[in-house]
């Protein structure tokens, strides 16, 4: 099964983050707020949910796509229909092919990791939300003019961002300068965010996610928002940050998370977590100290950051084998309830972390039964 990068570049913060790469083609949510739904035109949105399911089971009854995206079978083939006659798509390496009742995906590997950032590129409120982060002076005048796009439809698309923007404690107000307001850091990790998704990285490490990162920290500071005029220490509870946070400090922090660094933690909070593990798992002690690592730094960077990791979707469905985890961690871990309400998408990443560990030479099954 073939899914996108983008996954892959935030996965870093655990080492391996190639095992990310299973995420970012589960099948969306409908929440209207998801950057998914607002950000790409209706017919690719459409399109891309066809794709979306087509990875899980390819190929597949159009009968079944159609019921689960909420269309009648003849308005799921005039979508396609028009996909394919459109010679713009050609380029993106994604076809369809209808014989029967089912419908197959014909696709590279190449083509499937680069298909949302694609559709992405060409859709106006996605590069208008790209437009607002580069240039936080930006009016509306300049957005209009660039975009040829009328005040009314581009108050229509700002007004579809706010909830977006929103969950990541962040507004767009072009009354006063800068545009996109908000605190510093929660800037700079949505920044970063989508600029894995319209510039994803050729090659992937942990090193990787710390530089693009870093990129984006020297951009911002190229335009004037520094930190070091207002140094200060985050409120933080799962990893009490020990020391103040400056434009110098935040990229050692960012080596924490990413695993260039090891992160300190107090040894209440690290056996807690273990014992959870050997409660839940039948990893061996190597798989499950090197597992630990892992989560301990996807917690302590949701304990800093809000907004999913997921920023495109959110995955449709709970992934059970991770419920004892969670369950084991709201009791032994500080803060681990408001971190999982403010990153509902935890689960998803726990699944992923398990079925590499657990696919891994020598390794248990890993979820251990009651």
């Amino acid at each position: 099964m073939v899914y996108f990068n983008f996954i892959m570049a935030i996965s870093p913060l655990f080492y391996q983050f190639e095992i990310f790469s299973n995420l970012n083609f589960m099948i969306p949510s409908h929440r209207g707020d998801d950057m998914f739904d607002i950000l790409l035109e209706k017919q690719d949105k459409i399109i891309f949910r066809v794709f979306q399911y087509l990875q899980i089971k390819n190929p597949c009854p159009l009968k079944e796509i159609a019921s689960h995206l909420g269309l009648s079978l003849k308005s799921l083939k005039r979508y396609i229909f028009i996909w394919q006659q459109n010679e713009s798509n050609v380029s993106m390496g994604i076809s369809f092919y209808i014989k029967g009742p089912k419908i197959t995906a014909i696709y590279s590997p190449e083509d499937a990791n680069l298909f949302l950032s694609s559709l992405l590129a060409r859709s106006f409120s996605f590069q208008i939300l790209v437009k607002i982060i580069e240039n936080p002076f930006c009016t509306f005048k300049k957005l209009e003019d660039e975009f040829y796009l009328s005040k009314a439809t581009m108050q229509r698309r700002m007004q579809k961002m706010k909830p977006l923007l929103s969950s990541y404690n962040l507004t767009v107000s072009f009354t006063s300068a800068p545009t996109l307001k908000g605190n510093e850091l929660q800037i700079r990790y949505f920044f970063l965010l989508v600029s894995l998704l319209y510039d994803p990285p050729f090659t992937y490490s942990k090193q990787t996610l710390y530089e693009r990162y870093k990129e984006v920290q020297q951009y911002r500071t190229s335009q004037g928002f520094l930190l070091s005029k207002a140094v200060f220490t985050p409120i933080t509870k799962y990893y009490p940050i020990p020391f103040q946070i400056n434009d110098t400090s935040l990229l050692f922090l960012w080596k924490q998370f990413s695993g260039i660094e090891n992160i300190w933690l107090r040894p209440s909070l690290t056996s807690g977590l273990d014992f959870a593990l050997h409660a839940h798992t039948a990893l061996n002690e190597l798989k499950l100290i090197s597992l630990s690592q892992k989560l301990h730094r996807l917690h302590s960077l949701c304990d800093l950051y809000s907004g999913s990791f997921l920023l495109t979707y959110n995955p449709f469905f709970f992934v059970k084998d991770t419920k004892r985890l969670t369950q084991s961690f709201t009791k032994l871990l500080p803060n681990y309830r408001q971190i999982l309400t403010t990153h509902p998408e935890l689960p998803y990443f726990y699944e992923k972390l398990l079925q590499y560990e657990s696919s891994s030479k020598n390794s248990s099954q890993i979820i251990a039964e009651d």
